[in-house]
């Protein structure tokens, strides 16, 4: 029998006050998977705050390179990954 791990999926600043959530988890083991796992638990209207532009993913604090909505990339067991919000400035 397989042992499902989880993930610790956080949103930082302004996406958490938008989808009123700070962290859920998953048991997502690559990209495609949490992107899934997101549409099932969250409302329709929190997953496309998500998908909006500049939106950020960094798996265990690292930035990752590629569209998250895009991305096939593997999620590492217990990982922590975060959504951030785009960046502004003045």
């Amino acid at each position: 029998m397989a042992k499902i791990v989880t993930i610790e999926v956080k949103f930082f600043a302004s996406l958490r006050e938008r989808i009123a959530l700070g962290s859920l988890t998953s048991n997502a083991a690559s990209m495609p998977e949490l992107r899934q796992d997101l549409a099932s638990q969250l409302s329709t209207q929190a997953y496309y705050v998500l998908c909006g532009d500049g939106v950020r993913v960094a798996i265990n604090q690292v930035f990752t390179t590629d569209d998250w909505q895009q991305s096939e990339a593997a999620i590492p067991a217990g990982a922590e990954v975060a959504f951030l919000p785009p960046v502004t400035g003045g």
